[in-house]
């Protein structure tokens, strides 16, 4: 065969090789990051479930708590905060850290409320301390835009201008007309910005039915609320009464009802619903496990505690 021929074949056989190796090396690259992603997908996956299941713990252990038969609790911080979950149970479950904390809902007032026209002017009240910036004018349509969230639309008054509000912005959108299912809904409603939510949101709640404030773990703010709106000097009393003593017997809350007029059904020693807050690490990956719970007491005394809302990574 002529030299030059041979030269030919022999760079075309190499410059195949090369091409095969290469795209081989291509191949491999390709499985290897494919395998090495399907790893990451199953070991999050796996991590995930191990951080959920360990979260249950601090759920199980509120839902003990507050099984006993007599739960009078007082409050820790301003959030309504009334136990935190022991540190002799942060590690139980391997490879996982676990903190957690159980508050009390019915220290905040209930957004849902505002169905009974007997609990508006608490919002308003409300509105007047933490949000100064708002004009009389703008509080008034806040809580009038909440009362009509929160309640059965009355057809007969047609589409009205608060109606037309929702339905002009972008994109347009219906108010409820049911009780709020999360607080979060408050950024839906006219008058809401951001600024007023993060003010607003640490003193209320949305629970499903109407529902008594709790005077044994209620911060100020929200025992100012009460009555005819209580003072700085009366709030602060009955913060000094409740530390030195649960106000759990009729004995103990009536004549402090008595002294500050405050109506009987805006006020309860022992709530029906609890937070259940736990928060999982482990890996670099974090979960905050949001559980509402409700302690119900039959007509025997007998307690049981039930689940009514889970959710994770936001409330």
């Amino acid at each position: 065969m002529h030299p030059e021929l041979t030269r030919g074949a022999n760079g075309s056989a190499l410059l195949t090789a090369l091409f095969i190796m290469t795209m081989v090396a291509i191949a491999v690259t390709a499985m290897s990051a494919r395998l090495q992603l399907d790893i990451y997908r199953l070991r999050l996956t796996a991590t995930s479930d191990r951080l959920y299941l360990a979260s249950q713990a601090v759920t199980f252990w509120s839902m003990d708590k507050l099984s006993r038969d007599k739960v009078i609790l007082k409050a820790i911080d301003q959030q309504g905060k009334v136990l935190i979950f022991p540190k002799r149970y942060q590690s139980i479950y391997p490879e996982v850290k676990i903190t957690g904390a159980l508050f009390d809902l019915q220290a905040r007032l209930n957004i849902n409320n505002l169905q009974d026209k007997s609990y508006r002017i608490l919002l308003l009240r409300l509105l007047e301390r933490l949000a100064p910036d708002l004009s009389p004018n703008e509080r008034q349509t806040v809580v009038q835009g909440v009362a009509r969230w929160v309640s059965s639309q009355d057809l007969a008054r047609g589409q009205d201008s608060f109606l037309n509000y929702y339905l002009q912005q972008k994109p347009p959108y219906y108010p409820a007309f049911q009780p709020m299912a999360s607080i979060s809904e408050l950024r839906l409603l006219q008058g809401i910005d951001e600024k007023s939510y993060q003010i607003l949101m640490p003193y209320l709640t949305a629970l499903p039915e109407v529902t008594p404030i709790n005077i044994n773990t209620a911060p100020k703010p929200i025992l100012m609320l009460l009555g005819n709106g209580l003072k700085e000097s009366q709030a602060l009393e009955l913060l000094k009464n409740r530390e030195e003593k649960s106000l759990s017997k009729p004995g103990s809350i009536f004549p402090l009802l008595q002294k500050f007029k405050i109506p009987h059904h805006q006020v309860t020693a022992e709530s029906t619903y609890f937070l259940s807050v736990a928060t999982v690490s482990s890996d670099n990956l974090k979960l905050t496990n949001y559980t509402i719970l409700q302690r119900v007491k039959s007509n025997k005394g007998k307690v049981s505690v039930n689940i009514l809302y889970e959710s994770l990574n936001t409330l």
